[in-house]
């Protein structure tokens, strides 16, 4: 693999944590462990639409020595990111609430 190839990914991964990251603070849980889903969730969209589905919209720039599409491939992968956590932290919620229902049907 080229050395620029290590830089986009390097790249893509730094973008994926921030959205994954920033996903987690406004939608919640606030936890640290929460970032990871939507970070992975963001890079994995990044995988698909540059390297496997090579979609491209709008401007495309220079960048490591590849031409890449990164206003819209950064708005995906926030995009990604936020859909993630609203489903991660709906899940959050509804296993609270359940394990809230069953702690208290127990017999002391």
């Amino acid at each position: 693999m080229p050395p620029g190839a290590f830089a986009i990914v390097g790249l893509f991964a730094i973008v994926s944590l921030i959205s994954g990251a920033l996903a987690a603070w406004l939608i919640g849980p606030r936890r640290a462990w929460a970032a990871i889903v939507p970070a992975v969730a963001a890079f994995g969209s990044l995988y698909l639409i540059g390297h496997r589905v090579g979609v491209s919209i709008g401007p495309e720039v220079e960048l490591f020595g590849f031409r890449i599409s990164l206003p819209f491939d950064t708005a995906v992968a926030v995009a990604v990111a936020f859909v993630t956590a609203v489903v991660q932290g709906a899940l959050v919620r509804l296993l609270q609430a359940k394990q809230r229902r069953t702690s208290g049907d127990r017999l002391a």
